[in-house]
């Protein structure tokens, strides 16, 4: 067994344990080098840096992150030099010495031209006008023989020329012709209108929005108009350039599925009563009737204040006398204080 007699040796037994130490020392540094250059299990949380300045940021926390700048935009309504956008975004947990990329607002407001809007439409010129980044302030009209058509230009009450430069998210006040016709327009339907779109429809209805209330508190892709004064009417005209109040509800808290199913059902009633040829009086009254229930239902999803809105009613009573319609005397004021009466509107479908 010459072949095994090595085993007697014991310098092989020495030299079995050298190796041995070797690789396992060399397993040790290897794997302990690699903790502390990838910094395993070492994890910081990325604080919030949107809205710091800049310079501040880098003094506070290039000891923990590497910091690149990706771009400097101009944001209206936002610190200047500050930070805008950052990634990894603020509480991911990240290895120290992480790149961090960052988008500031600039210094300098960034400058569009003014387009040339004189004799364009009123349409026209709000397309235009969104297109270089400016907005409408509000609208002015003056006496022009083109309706709608745009006269002047003018940021804070200044003219300004085609051309000009001026710092982009600027609103523009635009001034428009009467025309020789009629000065009145229609009013839109904004109610379930979100708040992005409202002030487009109503300067595209050749009118100005007026006071704007926040009912709820929700982030605006979530607020819609549930209340709009003047009160709509599809005959209800108004003259050009009035103002227009509006009124926001989240549609978390409003139904307002609920709510138009109502207006549909006050328009249908009161076309029925048209073609019937009723008094005016009587259809007024109905219309009244339902706008009081229109404004002060609250459409609320929750079932108890659903159960308590449908108790509200009409407060007075209606006779049917063969083909007419005839409303009992009741004091007007009993109208507004009384919501206990009933008013069955259903022959109002019947042929």
């Amino acid at each position: 067994m010459k072949a095994f007699r090595f085993l007697k040796d014991k310098w092989f037994y020495i030299s079995l344990a050298i190796m041995a130490f070797l690789v396992v020392g060399t397993f040790e540094f290897t794997f302990g080098y690699l903790g502390k250059f990838t910094r395993h299990g070492e994890e910081i949380v990325v604080p919030d840096m949107v809205g710091m300045n800049y310079d501040t940021v880098l003094e506070r926390y290039s000891d923990e992150f590497n910091f690149l700048l990706l771009d400097s935009v101009y944001v209206r309504d936002f610190p200047e030099g500050a930070v805008y956008q950052q990634n990894p975004n603020f509480g991911s947990k990240v290895k120290k010495g992480r790149n961090v990329y960052i988008i500031r607002t600039s210094i300098a407001p960034e400058i569009v031209t003014m387009p040339n809007l004189r004799n364009l439409s009123l349409r026209q010129a709000m397309v235009l006008l969104n297109s270089v980044g400016l907005k409408v302030d509000k609208l002015v009209f003056v006496d022009y023989f083109a309706r709608n058509a745009v006269v002047e230009q003018k940021i804070k009450d200044q003219v300004v020329e085609p051309k000009d430069d001026v710092v982009k998210g600027t609103a523009v006040t635009l001034v428009v012709g009467y025309g020789n016709g009629d000065r009145g327009t229609n009013l839109p339907d904004l109610i379930g209108v979100n708040i992005e779109d409202v002030k487009n429809q109503i300067n595209n209805a050749s009118l100005n929005i007026g006071s704007e209330v926040f009912i709820d508190d929700d982030e605006k892709a979530n607020l819609y108009v549930s209340r709009m004064d003047p009160v709509y009417s599809i005959d209800t005209k108004v003259p050009l350039g009035s103002t227009v109040n509006v009124w926001y509800k989240s549609i978390k808290n409003f139904d307002f599925q609920w709510y138009r199913y109502e207006k549909f059902r006050r328009d249908s009633v009161v076309e029925r009563m048209r073609i019937k040829k009723l008094p005016s009086d009587t259809i007024n009254y109905v219309i009244d009737s339902f706008n009081y229930i229109l404004k002060h239902r609250r459409f609320s999803y929750d079932s108890v204040q659903r159960a308590r809105d449908m108790e509200m009613r009409f407060t007075k009573k209606v006779v049917v006398v063969k083909e007419e319609i005839k409303v009992e005397d009741t004091d007007y004021n009993d109208f507004i204080e009384d919501i206990d009466y009933e008013i069955d509107t259903t022959f109002f479908y019947e042929e």
